[in-house]
């Protein structure tokens, strides 16, 4: 017996004291988000020329990753927060129209269309003129809250998208600081891991903002691209910035663009997915009052259709006469003033004068009310946006947001579905088994009481041996 054996021993009680911190970190961590659990690989020293038997060492920690699988996780929480931006957007702009309530548009419409109803059958009544004025003013201030708020939820968006932006580019930093750190790391090392869990980590969080690809390098620096523009290499990083510009036609338009480090104009990106893509495409297609292609705007359809509303109704009530017109010409007083929802209100004409409404198309004649019998028309002409009636146009762009919601909330749930699958086959394969580990810690106990023997034995023969030799 030699004090090589000793050293064989000391090499055995080290390995499995080691795997046995392994395995006391893979259960310590059994909750703690984006951990992959460890594995020690053992392997056995080389022994020298001329000598039998050698010592074990953990020469690399083996890490249950699939980069494969994150990847496809990666891609699905794009597409999930983006359908999840794009229900909630949905579902506020709905919640505008209160159509489930006294008090939406459609409603007012028709309390303004039986007030015309009730002044058709006594235009000489002044306070039925004045009901006519009370809900047609109604109406139109609730245009112009709708104007108003639609472009309170769209600076809103502006807002939200700056936020990301800042937050995507300190995540894009974060990540190529883990990168220097992670070259100067061996492969298979705790430190790696541990290196490449907060990677994983930060590349998803900025895989919900955009649709980001990532690949890793033999240095296990991990490279993020979008849109075929590579925002990270290694310990190089492009910042984003979120510029906003007026076209020729009035149109306020958002673009996002990349930086070189010396903060020079690079190139304009284009997102097509996730929340910081989402936001975008609100902001410049479906809250933008001066949309030019045929893609959904909402506040396109609603200032068309008010531009065509004044203009029928300003056109019945030009040829009218009010209570106290004697004689020809008609007056020509319009009703209504404005071109776009957040500007429609009663005209200086009519408004608080229901004496002056013209509602006869005789003078002197207080009983006539062919003017109001036009103007009651409406509610049933189809000639309003595509072929509508003002409440059909109402219900019309009700339909189209609910089917633009639907559409939403059934790819969100079935992305979420997809995306708890694939976590499942993560955690399967990168998570913590507590019964699997409690196994382990038995192995690499018993393993360390073993060699522990072997090593009293050895002392026990190398104390004969000297006392031997005196």
């Amino acid at each position: 017996m030699s004090l090589r054996a000793l050293q064989i021993v000391r090499s055995g009680l080290l390995a499995h004291q080691g795997a046995i911190d392994i395995t006391s970190g893979n259960v310590a961590n059994v909750n703690t988000p984006g951990y992959t659990r460890r594995r020690p690989h053992l392997s056995t020293f080389v022994p020298e020329p001329g000598h039998t038997g050698s010592g074990v060492q953990i020469s690399t920690l083996v890490e249950f990753r699939n980069r494969y699988l994150d990847a496809q996780i990666r891609g699905v929480l794009t597409r999930q927060l983006g359908r999840q931006t794009d229900e909630l957007l949905l579902q506020r702009l709905m919640a505008l129209f209160g159509d489930s309530t006294e008090g939406g548009v459609s409603a007012l419409f028709q309390r303004f269309f039986d007030a015309v109803q009730q002044v058709v059958l006594q235009p000489e009544d002044v306070a039925l003129r004045e009901l006519v004025l009370q809900r047609a003013d109604q109406l139109a201030s609730t245009f112009r809250r709708l104007g108003a708020d639609i472009e309170a939820v769209r600076s809103e968006l502006l807002g939200q998208a700056q936020q990301r932006v800042g937050e995507l580019n300190r995540l894009l930093h974060q990540v190529a600081h883990l990168n220097a750190q992670r070259a100067l790391v061996p492969e298979g090392s705790e430190a790696a891991i541990a290196l490449a869990d907060e990677q994983t980590r930060l590349v998803e969080q900025i895989a919900r903002l955009i649709p980001v690809t990532a690949t890793v390098d033999a240095r296990g620096m991990i490279n993020l691209a979008v849109a075929g523009h590579m925002l990270v290499s290694g310990v190089a990083v492009l910042s984003l910035q979120l510029r906003t510009l007026t076209t020729a036609a009035g149109e306020h338009h958002a673009q996002l663009w990349l930086h070189s480090p010396a903060g020079e104009a690079e190139t304009e990106l284009s997102l097509d997915d996730g929340e910081l893509g989402r936001l975008l495409e609100h902001y410049n297609v479906t809250l933008d009052p001066q949309e030019r292609s045929a893609a959904f705007s909402l506040p396109r359809q609603l200032d068309r259709f008010v531009a065509q509303w004044v203009e029928r109704v300003n056109g019945i009530f030009s040829g009218g006469y009010g209570l106290d017109d004697g004689a020809a010409p008609p007056p020509g007083r319009r009703f209504f003033e404005g071109t776009r929802a957040a500007t429609l209100r009663l005209s200086a004409d009519v408004a608080a004068r229901p004496r002056a409404l013209p509602l006869s198309d005789k003078p002197g004649e207080p009983g006539n009310a062919v003017i109001a019998q036009r103007l009651l028309a409406l509610a049933e002409l189809p000639i309003f946006g595509d072929g509508q009636t003002p409440q059909g146009f109402i219900a019309g762009v009700m339909s189209c947001l609910g089917e633009l919601l639907s559409a939403a909330q059934q790819q969100r749930e079935w992305l979420q579905a997809s995306f708890q699958q694939l976590q499942a086959q993560r955690q399967m394969l990168s998570g913590v088994n507590l019964d699997e580990e409690a196994a382990n810690l038995v192995r690499y106990q018993k393993a360390y009481e073993a060699v522990a023997r072997v090593g009293t034995v050895a002392a026990s023969l190398l104390e004969t041996l000297i006392r031997m030799g005196t």
